[in-house]
């Protein structure tokens, strides 16, 4: 598994330290540059009234504070990495000059680095300070990467949800919402990912099969942007959920969450971490877990198998007990599998699934009590491999899901996956699945 690279920005405050504790039980085992901005005027207030008193020119006033000031802000830096390391991270200090604007230059630097997230603090002020020209403000408004916000204080209860509670994604089918699921499917693997479709009038898109979907209402009487925090809020609450994911998309309500004109409204709402997904991304952002994804053309096939209607929790079962069974009968009736086990998916609706799970042969399908055949015609397709256990597979139907809406296109009912390695397989993390999607 690729190892994540976090920019985490860090200044020496209480916040900061408390968002890289945070960040190291979401994103665990991550490699990590520690960033510290060393801004106007270069040195903390006590060490200048120290310096301003100790210097009897002023060229030796600037020179000392060049001196003082550079080595106190490698200390923080060095206190930002010990914090780090103790937190699980492998982390480097690094320190750049600024001139004001620190969002605007974390953002800027995460561009040159290419990290797959950026990660900061947000000292939760209410009103009217709560986030104009904050750093996390900035840093959401510029970032090309993903940028994990932490609140402080977070109550106990948030804190606990970090290691092991849901990620609750803000879900409306638009192409946003599928680069951000995209992005918490790959920051997050194995993590049960719940979508939160805030009901202001129909959704786009359907839910790509395998995660579980809510629906919720967003409270009358409020601006949509505060409408839909509050509503995710609670549904983080309720789920206990350790991160709330949006993404942004031009001047829609999802976006009005972080970016628009209720943004300070909403950070007030939204005290669990809040993980934003640019409607573009750098070349070291999440969403390049798309080059993984593949348009080829294939030949038609046929997929003998068994079809039931399976619940989505009932699916990893009625796989153990299929595939033997289908197998069985193949030895038994002399036919030859022409490749790997295979489930095709052609309907779904409240979380169960019409499924056929056998395997590919060629030529005609014989007539066998039990089996049915699947025609899968020839033409182009688009399809992705996954690697690892079937858990962490929802985060390559989000990239898919993500690739779609790129191409302005709709996943169609019907698809199927290969299994090349498992299951059976000793050790899930060699597990080998391709996904196949027809484009029609």
């Amino acid at each position: 598994m690729t190892t994540l690279r976090v920019m985490a920005g860090y200044d020496g405050s209480v916040a900061a330290g408390a968002a890289i504790e945070a960040a190291a039980t979401l994103l665990p085992r991550a490699q990590a540059w520690i960033t510290h901005l060393w801004m106007p005027p270069f040195a903390s207030d006590a060490l200048r009234r120290r310096l301003w008193h100790g210097t009897r020119r002023v060229d030796e006033f600037v020179e000392a504070v060049e001196r003082e000031g550079g080595a106190e802000a490698d200390r923080l830096a060095a206190a930002g990495v010990a914090l780090a390391r103790a937190a699980g991270w492998e982390a480097e200090p690094l320190v750049e000059r600024g001139y004001g604007g620190e969002g605007l230059q974390l953002a800027e630097l995460a561009e040159k680095l290419e990290p797959d997230v950026l990660v900061v603090g947000s000292r939760g002020l209410g009103g009217a300070r709560a986030v104009l020209g904050s750093v996390s403000d900035m840093a959401v408004h510029y970032a090309a990467q993903p940028v994990l916000v932490v609140p402080y204080p977070m109550f106990v209860a948030e804190r606990a949800a970090l290691a092991e509670g849901p990620i609750l994604v803000g879900w409306d089918g638009s192409p946003g919402a599928r680069r951000a699921l995209a992005a918490a499917g790959q920051l997050f693997p194995g993590r049960r990912i719940v979508l939160a479709a805030v009901r202001e009038g129909a959704l786009a898109q359907p839910a790509p099969p395998g995660f579980q979907e809510i629906t919720v209402e967003s409270p009358a009487g409020h601006p949509p942007g505060r409408g839909i925090a509050e509503a995710l809020a609670r549904q983080g609450a309720e789920q206990r959920a350790a991160v709330i994911v949006v993404g942004s998309r031009g001047r829609s309500a999802i976006r009005e969450i972080l970016l628009g004109s209720a943004a300070m409204a909403t950070l007030h709402h939204l005290s669990r971490p809040v993980l934003v997904v640019p409607h573009r991304t750098g070349a070291g952002g999440t969403t390049a877990g798309a080059d993984r994804i593949e348009v080829t053309t294939l030949p038609a096939r046929t997929v003998v198998g068994r079809r039931e209607s399976v619940p989505m929790a009932d699916l990893a079962t009625f796989f153990g007990r299929t595939i033997p069974i289908v197998a069985a009968e193949f030895e038994r009736h002399g036919i030859t599998p022409a490749g790997p086990p295979t489930a095709v998916y052609t309907n779904e609706a409240h979380q169960v699934f019409d499924v056929t799970v056998g395997f590919p042969i060629e030529g005609e399908p014989p007539g066998v009590g039990g089996l049915t055949a699947e025609h899968l015609p020839a033409g182009r397709v688009v399809r992705a491999e996954h690697i690892g256990p079937y858990r962490t597979l929802p985060s390559m139907y989000a990239a898919l899901s993500a690739w779609f809406a790129g191409h302005a296109r709709v996943p169609p009912p019907r698809m199927w996956e290969e299994y090349l390695v498992g299951p059976g397989a000793a050790d899930e993390s060699g597990y080998r699945t391709r996904v196949v999607y027809p484009l029609g």
